[in-house]
């Protein structure tokens, strides 16, 4: 008796193929059916094709769309190879199968389209084994993250629960993508290069069918991988994600002569469709985090971009008072341009600053601190600027001893709020006051100012970087630097503000968390 296939088609790409075996091929959308077509168009036991003899014959089983064999629409027909069989929209070509008449059938095929509903299907069946198994896989994917450690420990199970000799697990980032070997065993295989059929894993991509051969040399004797690594009995099923393809299962017998079972064939794609929603949600998660990367990215990059040319700005305008100075050979126009000038390089200095604390991660080198000696450098430092703004700096200094803080990442932090508050009061003047106190689980330093204030909605965004409420003036990154320098260090900031009165920023260093540094 020849035996047939019927091989699904869309457009003229063959997608999966199904062997008619002695009892013949139910086609229908519902899950018991041998074929299952997931389409609107299609009855739940919609037509049978199967071999009654002497010749292949197909039946409509009561569908409410009937089926077309050859364009013409029929209720039972014989047919032969190079027939087409329309079953809702989807379209088979019935073909002769690639085996000799007294060749035994050897294999088994499983479709990507009958995965989800075998293994939904397993689930509900009595099987005390297969069901360990799945349950153990299950229980993987919820407490095992990391991708390879995961299908390390999923072919650890498959080893448990199938008689397999070496096994592999590839994934498919995308249909371009060259398939990577993600795990293996034995291990030692690998560095060797991993002995496994190409043939079947390309067949496993291409058709996106579950593949078992009892007799690999016979079935893929034109295959070099299987004769050069001596595979005879294997299997290899596809990783089936919601919609596509994103790795295979491999397993043989390695160099022994083993029987596997169809059993085997449907645990182990069982199997891969759980591993495979695995994978893929962990190729989307990287695609997430590598959007966000390249938004984050973009993002620096404006608000950079924005802030330098606010600074060129600022440069531009004093150099030309310079130029103007050069020609008029009067000392007048110095004196205007190269406050600009100056006022620009400190601003160019904190930027660089900034960006050096913010872009790195590091551990605070703690050494002890006084926080005291630290605001009264920091009153040193800004005097100047506090003198061109109007401001009055304010120092009280309360009762507390040295801490094991990072001395350098702290005043930057207290610097950084300091210029803040000195650059609130500029417009119309006001006081600074740094004050440092203590109770009896924290540390503080609060530096207050009576200037302009903050808009409410404005606070929950003050810490983003790139974030500024000065405008052109401001390059949106101490306030993000400081919040990164203090938390470094175990504490926090917060902040209290009212537009027209002024705003309060206080840093708290917990005492335990430093005592525990």
């Amino acid at each position: 008796m020849p035996h047939y296939e019927l091989i699904l088609h869309r457009g003229e790409k063959p997608v999966s193929t199904y062997h008619i075996g002695p009892e013949g091929l139910v086609i229908g959308r519902a899950s018991e059916c041998d074929v299952v077509l997931p389409d609107s168009m299609v009855s739940r036991r919609h037509a049978r094709i199967w071999h009654d003899g002497k010749c292949l014959k197909v039946e409509d089983l009561g569908a409410r769309n009937g089926i077309i064999v050859n364009g013409e629409k029929v209720s039972r027909l014989r047919v032969d190879e190079g027939d087409e069989l329309t079953v809702g929209t989807h379209t088979f070509r019935i073909a002769k199968a690639v085996r000799k008449k007294d060749e035994p059938d050897t294999g088994a095929l499983i479709s990507f389209e009958k995965a989800g509903v075998m293994y939904a299907k397993m689930l509900r069946e009595p099987d005390v084994n297969r069901m360990v198994i799945l349950y153990k896989a299950s229980q993987l994917l919820g407490t095992v993250f990391d991708l390879d450690d995961l299908l390390d420990r999923i072919l650890d199970l498959i080893f448990e629960a199938l008689p397999v000799k070496r096994g592999f697990i590839l994934t498919l980032a995308s249909h371009d993508a060259k398939p990577q070997v993600r795990a293996s065993l034995p291990k030692e295989n690998v560095n060797g290069g991993p002995p496994l059929s190409t043939t079947l894993i390309d067949h496993v991509f291409s058709q996106r069918n579950a593949v078992l051969t009892l007799n690999a040399q016979k079935d893929f004797a034109t295959s070099e991988s299987v004769v050069a690594h001596g595979i005879h009995a294997a299997m290899c099923v596809p990783l089936c994600g919601r919609e596509d393809i994103v790795g295979a299962i491999y397993v043989d017998s390695g160099s022994e002569e083993m029987a596997f079972k169809n059993d085997h064939l449907k645990l182990l794609t069982a199997i891969g469709r759980v591993t495979g929603v695995a994978v893929e949600n962990a190729f989307l998660h990287q695609e997430v985090v590598e959007q966000e990367r390249l938004s984050a990215i973009g993002q620096a990059t404006a608000g950079l971009g924005h802030c330098v040319k606010n600074i060129l700005v600022g440069i531009k305008g004093g150099a030309e008072f310079v130029d103007l100075a050069l020609e008029t050979q009067e000392i007048k126009y110095i004196q205007k341009g190269w406050p600009l000038i100056r006022r620009s390089v400190d601003r160019i200095e904190d930027l660089v600053l900034n960006l050096l604390t913010f872009s790195r991660e590091r551990k605070a080198e703690r050494t002890l601190t006084d926080l005291n000696l630290i605001i009264e450098e920091i009153r040193d430092t800004v005097s100047a600027q506090a003198e061109r703004a109007k401001a009055v700096l304010k120092l009280e200094k309360g009762d507390v001893r040295p801490l094991p803080l990072d001395s350098l990442g702290m005043y930057r932090a207290v610097l950084n709020l300091v210029s803040n508050a000195i650059d609130a009061c500029e417009e119309h003047g006001g006081d600074v006051t740094i004050r440092t106190y203590a109770d009896e689980t924290s540390y503080y330093v609060e530096v207050k100012d009576t200037g302009v204030g903050i808009a409410p909605e404005h606070i929950p965004q003050l810490f983003r970087a790139f974030n500024s409420t000065k405008g052109s003036r401001g390059t949106g990154l101490g306030l993000a630097c400081s919040d990164k320098i203090v938390r470094e260090n175990g504490g926090d900031i917060s902040v209290k503000s009212q537009l027209g009165k002024g705003s309060a920023f206080t840093i708290r260093i917990p005492t335990q968390t430093q005592i525990a540094g």
